[in-house]
């Protein structure tokens, strides 16, 4: 018996199977894309999760006290305003051992600046910011005065207060900061509410200048809102969130609205009217 003769598709059949793979790319694409940004912030997550427990074995072999937002010292390898200081990411950086945890896998890890190497460089331009004016505020001038450790003890609620949050990124903007902003603010947060000429108050501790929650405030050129340019240098770049590791050490995701809780906050509210509404309500404190 002779071989079956083969039957090649027509133009209307490869149209149809075309038009198939189409629908099936259209509709499984997005379901790719969405995996992959979950992916993504579960390795965020990890991340501040491991910077968070770094914090609390840091802390373990500093009498319970927390790690300083920055610590003086001639040997260090960066310096702002004519001192030489290690970062907080630097202190911790024994406990973790590695720089890239200290990146947001959201965003683009951050490059080498000043001739420094990567290595160092990502421990000064982390991207994820420590909430200093809770746990190692300053008095005054931070390069004259330096800052100081918070007992951990002294936190009445460490289950809501904030420690670390994903922060502003570089992502390789040469003009990042604007002219006379310092380094070390390459690395902070702030809080909804800080001392401010023009509000006249005072919640205990400085804040990194030209970088508010609301309005009329931000120094870092560029910046979006998902990166930070109304909420103090908090990112939001997961879907509106941010990543949180809370003073107990659980993590998890926040938005704006969120993360203002107790305050007045709004995007569109210039940022020295805000002002702290229901203390008890309020993330950003040891109380």
């Amino acid at each position: 018996m002779g071989l079956a003769k083969l039957r090649a598709f027509t133009l209307i059949e490869l149209l149809v199977v075309i038009a198939v793979i189409a629908i099936l790319a259209a509709i499984l694409f997005p379901v790719f894309a969405q995996a992959k940004v979950a992916a993504k912030g579960t390795a965020s997550l990890s991340n501040i999760k491991q910077i968070g427990t770094s914090h609390f074995l840091y802390a373990a072999d500093y009498d319970d006290f927390s790690v300083l937002v920055g610590r003086m010292d001639p040997a260090a390898p960066v310096s702002s305003m004519g001192r030489f200081f290690y970062s907080w990411a630097w202190l911790l950086q024994p406990y973790v051992k590695n720089s890239q945890v200290f990146q947001d896998p959201v965003t683009t890890p951050e490059q080498a600046f000043d001739g420094n190497s990567v290595e160092i460089s990502r421990l000064y331009h982390t991207q994820f910011g420590y909430a200093y004016t809770i746990h190692s505020p300053w008095r005054g001038n931070f390069m004259a005065d330096g800052a100081f450790p918070l007992s951990q003890t002294s936190l009445a609620n460490p289950a809501e207060t904030v420690h670390f949050v994903t922060k502003k990124a570089r992502n390789g903007n040469g003009d990042w900061l604007a002219v006379g902003t310092p380094i070390w603010a390459a690395y902070l947060i702030n809080p909804p509410f800080c001392v401010s000429t023009e509000t006249g108050t005072n919640p205990g501790s400085r804040c990194v200048p030209g970088q508010r929650w609301g309005t009329g405030a931000t120094t870092y050129l560029g910046q979006s809102f998902a990166e930070g340019a109304f909420t103090g240098g908090v990112a939001f770049r997961k879907t509106g969130k941010t990543a949180v590791v809370w003073s107990d050490g659980h993590a998890s995701w926040k938005s704006p609205d969120q993360l203002a809780a107790g305050t007045n906050w709004r995007r569109d509210l210039l940022f020295a009217s805000v002002r702290v509404t229901e203390p008890e309500k309020y993330l950003w404190d040891s109380d």
